[in-house]
């Protein structure tokens, strides 16, 4: 009995699979969720990645939600505000909010550290960084970094920080152990988008003033690769396995596809219009890209190189974050 059980449950779910597939749906990405910052209406849009429908929209206490991020267990939502300077923390299972945590002025990009103990904001109007501990959703420390942080990342051991900085076209180096900054590293003009390597030894920046990405080597905290993209490079992802990197170009309206092994962009794919932040899906075959101009979500079949579906969502959509 428990044999025939298993074997029917086997054939349902090739069934289901069979039955996405033929509606153009991958199966893999099956209970993925997105979630995207609407600016313009102070909202979170919820949206299933199998049906690519908004399945709830949220409006938020705060003002001009920016950049979004997820707990390793995915079941919080920290949201930076620039509007409110402060991060929203979010609920995800009972679509609540549970604090709003002053940071520094013009709350832009916010980063869990990797032993997901502490939050990491980047604050454009009060040029630093905020430490939040998360155990009492207090601020416990404030670095001072350089003109206009927009975002952090961070070394997969957990001991050093990558902060860009857009006003003062640097990239700098913390140590989070002392929490003093290290070095300087001179990138370029309007630095943005940042994204490491899962081998740690890479990171990648935007450099939107320069339609450049630039590659800093870890070990020497030098540039070793300058890359030519679209106009105004600004957003970065990463591809979950490491071997892809996807930049919007905002002026430029595309999305350019690096392989990151031989630094070389090997696609340019047309999108949206102002394309701005994007996500790869957890299997790496889609990407989402908020559009702000357009009010949609964009996605890109990424093995097909082309727009799949684009997903109207709320007003000047801007940070996006995908859940498995």
């Amino acid at each position: 009995m428990r044999y025939a059980c298993e074997k029917h449950i086997i054939i349902i779910k090739t069934l289901v699979g069979l039955v996405f597939a033929g509606l153009g749906f991958d199966p893999a990405a099956f209970g993925a969720t997105i979630y995207v910052g609407n600016q313009g209406s102070n909202s979170i849009s919820v949206i299933d990645s199998v049906t690519r429908q908004v399945t709830d929209t949220i409006p938020l206490s705060t003002t001009n939600p920016h950049n979004l991020t997820l707990s390793a267990d995915g079941r919080t939502l920290y949201v930076a505000n620039v509007g409110s300077s402060n991060v929203l923390v979010f609920d995800i299972g009972s679509r609540k909010e549970l604090a709003a945590i002053p940071a520094g002025t013009k709350t832009h990009g916010v980063t869990v550290s990797p032993d997901g103990k502490f939050l990491y904001t980047a604050n454009v109007g009060s040029n630093t960084v905020s430490i939040i501990d998360l155990s009492t959703h207090q601020v416990v420390d404030t670095i001072a970094v350089g003109k206009k942080p927009m975002l952090i990342v961070f070394t997969p051991d957990g001991r050093q920080a990558y902060v860009s900085n857009g006003g003062s076209a640097d990239v700098m180096v913390v140590d989070l152990v002392t929490r003093k900054v290290l070095t300087s590293i001179f990138a370029g003009k309007d630095v943005m988008g940042t994204a490491i390597t899962p081998d740690g030894k890479e990171v990648w920046v935007t450099e939107g003033g320069e339609n450049m990405v630039s590659v800093i080597d870890v070990a020497t905290n030098k540039i070793a690769y300058d890359i030519p993209v679209g106009t105004e490079a600004h957003g970065l992802a990463m591809s979950p396995d490491g071997r892809l990197v996807a930049v919007t170009n905002r002026q430029g309206n595309t999305v350019s596809l690096v392989n990151v092994a031989s630094h070389l962009v090997i696609d340019t794919i047309a999108v949206g219009r102002r394309p701005d932040i994007l996500a790869f899906s957890p299997d790496g075959k889609e990407l989402c890209v908020t559009s702000r101009d357009t009010g949609t979500v964009e996605v890109i079949d990424v093995p097909g190189r082309k727009v799949v579906a684009s997903i109207p969502v709320g007003k000047d959509p801007h940070g996006i974050t995908v859940a498995p």
